[in-house]
Parts: structure tokens; sequence; C-alpha cells
């Protein structure tokens, strides 16, 4: 069974600057929540240090239980009176020791000096306007999907785990619980589950750039100006814009389709099309939620998000 606790933290009105608004309910039992409004200053480490504590003492004495904490602000820590950076510190590495997983989505503040100093390595900077506070939960989404996914198999393994080992699996999945998703600058070779996504035209000639080298290479086929051949997937970028959103969209379908599959976005309508960076990157924005989707670097930087 799922939990969820949803623990908000901020300054001034009439209420506690640290509220537990949902606590370790079922995940099927959660409505959307919308009646959040931040204010004041952000108390941040006492959020922090009392929550995990609260947590900790719920779910010690469950051996199959597994913690799965997101922090996510907008701001600096700048009020906590409890608890510091080191005594938060001291916790989040005592509890990564136990198996627990840690991400930190953070915004307009030096966020990775911050989740450095907290011994967090799971980390999304997100641009502080509607792109980027869309994307970074679609980037949460994916990461949550493949760590259960992966703790879900661990679970279904025929012979009991002893709790050191199972531990150890854990810990490896919450350190890569944030995957790069980052499409190289040159790719060199390919496994037999990955596939180079590249910009053609209609009549699908493959002449130039990476679309040459899907002919090389990775088994593109002349003539065929959209969809999968071989350990390619064409897009086709030169019949105007809206066309090359609808083909992009298509994409997006097929590779949530196709899970067994990793796709490697190169700069798609960049090139030879002639479009900027800002303006093809918002339509692969249905990705980011795909664990299977990798976007070039650039893509991401227009997405909104920094990745680390």
């Amino acid at each position: 069974m799922h939990l969820l606790t949803l623990v908000l933290f901020d300054t001034g009105s009439n209420r506690s600057n640290v509220r537990t608004i949902i606590n370790c309910q079922p995940i099927t039992e959660v409505d959307e929540f919308t009646d959040y409004m931040p204010y004041g200053c952000t108390p941040l480490y006492d959020a922090m240090g009392q929550s995990l504590t609260t947590l900790r003492n719920r779910i010690k004495d469950d051996d199959n239980a597994s913690a799965v904490v997101t922090v996510l602000t907008d701001g600096l820590e700048n009020s906590s009176r409890e608890w510091n950076a080191s005594m938060l510190r001291t916790l989040i590495e005592q509890l990564k020791e136990e198996g627990w997983s840690f991400s930190y989505m953070g915004s307009a503040h030096n966020v990775k000096e911050v989740s450095d100093l907290l011994s967090i390595e799971n980390v999304v900077e997100f641009s502080h306007d509607q792109m980027g506070a869309s994307s970074t939960w679609g980037r949460e989404q994916a990461s949550r999907m493949s760590y259960f996914t992966k703790m879900d198999s661990l679970y279904r393994k025929g012979e009991p785990l002893a709790k050191q080992e199972k531990v150890r699996h854990i810990r490896k999945f919450a350190h890569d619980y944030y995957e790069q998703r980052v499409t190289p600058d040159e790719i060199r070779r390919l496994d037999a589950h990955s596939v180079v996504v590249f910009g053609s035209d209609e009549q699908g000639t493959h002449s130039e750039g990476t679309a040459a080298l899907a002919i090389k290479e990775y088994g593109a086929v002349k003539g065929v100006s959209e969809g999968l051949q071989g350990r390619s997937y064409a897009i086709p970028t030169m019949e105007g814009f809206d066309k090359l959103a609808a083909a992009v969209e298509r994409f997006t379908q097929f590779a949530s389709h196709h899970q067994n599959l990793r796709f490697l976005v190169t700069k798609v309508g960049c090139d030879t099309a002639g479009y900027s960076v800002h303006e093809i990157a918002p339509l692969f924005a249905g990705c980011i939620s795909l664990g299977n989707v990798f976007l070039p670097a650039e893509f991401w930087d227009a997405l909104g998000l920094k990745m680390y």
C-alpha cells in the first residue's frame, strides 16, 4: 500500500509554521489538493526535521516499509527555530543508511549548494515560472514510477531477501532516483534497446546530419519520413510547425507505449528546419514524465529544468 504525507511550511498568518495536511493517507483516497497559498518566510529545516522524525517513528517497526521523501521549495531556509543544517544532515544520512530515498526540487535559491549541505544527491532545479513548475512535477512522476517499478520487482522475487541485502538494493534505487536522461552531444554507440530520434523531410531523403548517420548506422530507411526504422525514429520537420508539432505528439504516444525502448532525442527541427530550441523544446513537454525518453541538455534548459 502507498501512503501519502503532505507537510506544508511557511510563516505568518494565524497558523502553525509547519502543518501536516495529509497524514499517511492511502494514495487512492487522496483528493486533488488546491487550497494552499505560500506566505511569509521559509522554515524548511523545521519542516523536514519534524516530519522525518515523525515518519521514522511511525514505520520503525515495519520491516516492509520504505520511505520516499520529496522536498519542494522555492525559497531558501530563513526561519527555522528547532533544526539546523548540521542536525538535519546527520538525520538524513542515518535514514539513507536505512534505505530511505530523498530528492530535492528547488527554485529561486542556490539549490545545489543547499542539497549538498543536506546530503541529498537527487536534485532538480526548476525555473521560477509556470513552465518550470509544470516540468518538475513531470520529472518527479517519471522518477517515482521508475523507483516503484524497481521496488515492486525486488519484492516479487521468489526468495525473501535478508534485511541488509534488501537495504542495499533500495539504496541503489534511491541513489539513481533522478536519472539524468540527457542525450549525448555525440551518439557513438547504441545498445539493442536504444533508439535515435532524428528530424527528416517529407520525402525521407535522410541526407544530412543525424538523419544521414541514421541511414548509415541505425537502420533508417530512405523514403520513409516518420516512425520507427531499425534503431532510429524519424520525425518530419520540414512541412510547417503545426505538422511538426503533430508528429512530435505521435512520437510521444509511441514512446509511452514502448517502455522497453530508450529514445535518445536529438535537436530535432533545430538545424536544417531552422527552428529555435525554445520553439521546439515545449513540443516535447509530454516526454518529461516518460522515463524512457532522453532529451538534449538545451531542451531541458528550455523546459525550465536544470540537470545535476
